[in-house]
């Protein structure tokens, strides 16, 4: 990608045909002006929504946020049904314990990362 931004091409654009009007110099000066202003006036405002947008998309949807704590709860759920029933599940030979382990510990390591990252990104700006 070039450097030029588009703004700044419209803006070019704008100066040429200003230019070419047969108008007083101080009118097509005024003129340009103007047409220059609302283009930067435009251009913040894409910034800006360009800037929720990407904010917006950076939280992430119900699942991408939800699904550490969603694991657990079927985790824990499991624990809590082999609390009143008999589930082979739960057997001290199981690899669910093993699971169980590894998914708590990513879990905390995961969210603990994210928080730093977080923090991280926020004392950059």
């Amino acid at each position: 990608m070039s450097g030029v931004s588009p703004i700044k091409n419209v803006a070019d654009a704008v100066s040429g045909v200003v230019e070419r009007l047969t108008l007083p110099a101080r009118e097509k000066k005024q003129l340009e002006a103007d047409l220059l202003r609302l283009l930067l006036e435009r251009e913040q405002e894409l910034i800006q929504a360009q800037a929720a947008l990407l904010q917006e998309e950076g939280k992430g949807n119900w699942l991408q946020r939800s699904w550490r704590p969603l694991v657990m709860l079927t985790f824990a759920a499991v624990i809590l049904m082999g609390t009143f029933t008999n589930i082979s599940i739960l057997s001290d030979t199981s690899r669910f314990w093993d699971l169980l382990e590894i998914g708590l510990g990513g879990y905390v390591v995961g969210r603990s990362g994210e928080k730093i990252l977080t923090t991280l990104a926020k004392s950059r700006r």
